[in-house]
């Protein structure tokens, strides 16, 4: 139920702005979700999977949490410096600057609330993190509508839901890490001791790739909503976030699935049962396959209609850009899993290097391809990005399991 929520965050939100405050404001929410999505990797930097595998306990849950404090300080300090320069350099009006700031909030809790999920799962009690998760957006859901009716203006209704999620996520935490913690854990402090600094760098050292491949994966899923922000109208980027949210469904559908095995395929790769390790990464891309064959058939057949109705916005011009972009969709989880796969392998030092890659070519060709062919140039330049990327993690997977298993 989290993952599906989680898949459905932007697009409900999107649905209920188009309906209610038109095709404009649903583009500055779209770009406001990509900014929003980049500056909460730098909130999370990578830690919550190397947090849910790390099986000898190298870190404490409060070295984790205070780590988690300072990365946030950090996100915070990049929204600013980035709302800065697009007032400055993107011509941002003070609406669109306050729409982007109170979902990067929204999305700065989110990323205290997951390093609690990690510990959560790390006792085996990751239901009560998709609890909370589920009760917050589900409020979130339920206010969102209601104070954008009433007061017809988008900046207005974020703050509600912003301040509405610090509530629930406050309580939420009151409520459920009490009763999960063990002794030596109790008790919160985000003080941080002289000798904390030492490890929360060790930390923050052996996580950097994955934050960097974090962001850079994040980055290059949004460039062309950024070069589209350059090039052309916010009703453009409307219709074309439109056509791109499923992409991200096949990745958070997969995302689902494989997170409650990471422990087990952490301890499998511990205990250097290869066999067996193989047989869950295969059949885990089978899943992938088969998620991904049926959104395909589903998109071809019905996909634009859905949209079309779904956005209250005609969408057949954009029938071209919806296949190609599921496409890539299937690309995105495939890499987005493999680098899972390299980091229980301990071999994430490797991932970073081609995630670099891409986002080069994406910087250096994606604003003039969308300024000239607009959003099918887009999509195109997506899809080959991310091909790339798969081909360049699965040499990498398949040199390392045979070195570490030879």
């Amino acid at each position: 139920m989290a993952g599906m929520i989680n898949a459905a965050e932007a697009v409900v939100m999107s649905i209920i702005v188009t309906r209610i405050t038109g095709l404009a404001d649903a583009g500055m929410l779209t770009i406001a979700f990509a900014i929003g999505n980049l500056m909460m990797s730098v909130g999370k930097f990578g830690v919550r999977n190397y947090q849910v595998t790390d099986i000898e306990n190298k870190f404490s849950f409060h070295i984790y949490l205070k780590t988690r404090f300072f990365t946030v300080m950090l996100m915070l300090t990049a929204v600013l410096g980035y709302l800065i320069y697009a007032l400055i350099w993107l011509r941002y009006d003070r609406n669109k600057i306050l729409i982007i700031f109170m979902v990067c909030m929204i999305y700065a809790v989110e990323a205290v609330e997951d390093v609690f999920w990690g510990y959560f799962q790390r006792r085996n009690r990751m239901d009560a993190g998709a609890k909370l998760f589920c009760f917050r957006w589900l409020g979130i859901f339920a206010v969102f509508p209601i104070a954008l009716w009433f007061g017809k203006n988008l900046g207005f209704a974020l703050i509600l839901c912003m301040i509405l999620s610090l509530i629930f996520f406050l309580l939420m935490v009151h409520f459920s890490y009490g009763s999960i913690c063990c002794e030596e854990d109790r008790g919160i402090s985000l003080r941080i001791q002289r000798g904390d600094v030492h490890e929360i760098g060790q930390l923050l050292k052996r996580v950097f790739s994955l934050f960097g491949i974090a962001f850079l994966s994040l980055y290059v899923n949004n460039a062309p909503k950024y070069a589209i922000d350059a090039c052309l109208s916010d009703e453009i980027q409307a219709c074309y976030g439109f056509v791109a949210m499923p992409v991200f469904v096949i990745a958070l559908l997969n995302n689902f699935v494989y997170q409650p095995t990471l422990v087990s395929m952490a301890e499998e790769w511990e205990r250097r049962q290869g066999k067996t390790f193989v047989h869950r990464v295969f059949r885990q891309l089978g899943v992938i396959g088969g998620i991904s064959g049926v959104c395909l058939i589903g998109a071809y057949v019905i996909g634009i209609p859905v949209l079309s109705w779904l956005y209250h916005t005609d969408l057949t011009a954009y029938k071209g850009e919806l296949m190609l972009l599921l496409m890539a969709g299937g690309f995105l989880a495939v890499s987005g899993y493999l680098s899972v796969v390299l980091t229980i392998m301990r071999c994430q030092r490797y991932l970073l290097a081609p995630y670099c890659l891409v986002a080069v070519i994406a910087v250096v060709s994606l604003r003039g391809i969308v300024s000239r062919y607009g959003t099918i140039g887009a999509a195109v330049c997506y899809i080959s990005l991310m091909l790339l990327l798969c081909l360049q993690y699965g040499i990498i997977l398949t040199l390392s399991f045979k070195r570490n298993t030879a």
